[in-house]
């Protein structure tokens, strides 16, 4: 492949990639200068290319790592259970296709909640609605880099409880007693779907894992380059281990506030077939909400830590 990566004229992260070939198996090669760029720029957009199959798509997340098998948690039958497909569309039954909804999604890791977390991640655009909701992105790398050094050794011998449980299951978590809120990692819709692919399930005898439960440092290194990272996912991480509450609570928001500084994001507007692969571990995203009478059509892997 003839892969030409630029860098988006965005000081926080990012870089353009055109050249991907889809139904070419990436060479050894190519997928060092891919690996390359993402370490440099933590999130990258393909476009250009032609939309890749869901073959296609599992094939080049592959190249990077094991996959998550997600949507088997949230509850979904899917031939291809690597695949999450996040879209706001439901069956004849009013059952969801997919996990997400039209809702504003909150700022959070892929899958902070699973012992081996997400590494990588990526997702495809298949369909969008007329006015595209952007996806953010926060620099996790910087984020640590410019806090105080005396906040970073309070930081390293800390950890963090992770879980989505009470947003999906209905059931409240044994550490946090919050109230669910708008622009959380899981919205309204997507746990009243949740809730409805589980019942359907169960009339079926069918019968999916459960959702996972983590606990992680607050400060994590990347396997592949050493680099140091501030690991919080706002929306999923309810508690740090050993504090009070009330310092829990206050020490999560000022490291969220501290990371999400204009200066540390990027804003990616979307276009069909755009697949956009980000460093899982380094990065937080966030989703805005759209018009729900349109359609969203998204298609989401991660590999795993």
């Amino acid at each position: 492949m003839n892969l030409e990566i630029t860098p988006l004229k965005n000081e926080a992260l990012g870089a353009l990639v055109h050249g991907w070939e889809p139904d070419s198996s990436l060479a050894e090669d190519d997928r060092k200068i891919v690996l390359d760029a993402l370490h440099k720029f933590v999130v990258l957009v393909f476009r250009g290319n032609p939309q890749p199959s869901d073959e296609a798509l599992i094939a080049f997340a592959q190249q990077f790592g094991d996959l998550v098998k997600g949507s088997e948690w949230f509850q979904d039958q899917d031939a291809k259970p690597e695949i999450l497909r996040v879209n706001n569309i439901y069956d004849v039954d009013g059952i969801p296709q997919g996990t997400g909804g039209a809702e504003k999604l909150g700022w959070h890791a892929d899958y902070s909640y699973v012992p081996r977390v997400g590494k990588e991640s990526f997702l495809n655009a298949v369909e969008l609605p007329a006015k595209p909701p952007r996806t953010s992105f926060c620099n996790q790398y910087r984020a640590l880099e410019t806090l105080p050094d005396e906040t970073v050794e309070k930081l390293r011998k800390l950890r963090a409880f992770h879980s989505i449980t009470q947003y999906i299951s209905g059931e409240p978590s044994a550490m946090d007693d919050k109230p669910e809120k708008s622009g959380s990692a899981v919205t309204r819709e997507a746990r009243a779907g949740f809730l409805a692919k589980r019942e359907r399930n169960r009339q079926l005898g069918v019968e999916k894992p459960d959702i996972p439960q983590a606990e992680h440092p607050l400060i994590m290194k990347h396997p592949d380059t050493g680099r140091e990272i501030l690991y919080i996912s706002p929306q999923i991480i309810k508690a740090i281990i050993g504090l009070p509450k009330e310092a829990s609570d206050a020490l999560i928001k000022e490291l969220t506030d501290h990371s999400l500084r204009e200066e540390n994001i990027y804003h990616h507007d979307w276009q069909v077939g755009d697949m956009v692969m980000f460093d899982t571990l380094g990065s937080l995203h966030a989703r805005e909400s759209w018009d729900p009478a349109q359609r969203r059509v998204m298609r989401q892997l991660s590999t795993m830590l």
